[in-house]
């Protein structure tokens, strides 16, 4: 080993691989329902507290009211916001990686390689399950990968593919 001379030559960055748009697969198509839910139930506490305080109120009705019609403005470019970052959510699987993709206004992209991998998991809370779909949260050595919107079995077997691979590819090491 010591008779290694050190190298560290510059790479061509158009020779690297690249991550296509064409091979990002999206979120099911039930996320964006299962998102627009957690705003129409905040609206409609929104609509049901401003309404009662309006009401307990003599005075100054109009406030309460205001707050309501600002908190449900606020709502409603939050839920064409997240109907735009729906459109933008996706996966890619490659050989060594697992790719996300989200974002609107600042686009992110990350990348886990498999050999990264530490543990892999599906959850599904009740909404979730009730519109089949999962969360396959997968922690790194590094910054962890959460992709939220994918059918229960997608998630499955994304789950066991991911942990086979960063299982395969610790044993070549």
């Amino acid at each position: 080993m010591a008779d290694e001379v050190f190298s560290n030559r510059p790479l061509d960055v158009a020779a690297l691989p690249q991550l296509s748009d064409d091979h990002f697969v999206a979120v099911h198509r039930n996320y964006l329902r299962v998102s627009l839910i957690g705003s129409a139930i905040f609206a409609v506490i929104v609509i049901g507290v401003c309404g009662a305080v309006a009401a307990l109120m003599s005075s100054y009705r109009h406030i309460p009211l205001l707050v309501m019609g600002a908190l449900l403005l606020l709502t409603a470019i939050g839920a064409v916001l997240k109907i735009a970052e729906v459109r933008n959510i996706g996966y890619q699987v490659r050989e060594h990686d697992l790719s996300y993709r989200a974002g609107v206004l600042v686009k992110v992209v990350q990348t886990v390689p498999f050999v990264r991998v530490q543990h892999a998991q599906v959850a599904q809370g009740p909404v979730e399950r009730r519109f089949g779909l999962a969360t396959l949260t997968v922690n790194s050595a590094g910054p962890d990968l959460l992709i939220a919107g994918l059918a229960a079995d997608d998630a499955a077997r994304l789950n066991a593919l991911v942990v086979e691979r960063a299982g395969d590819l610790v044993e070549e090491q």
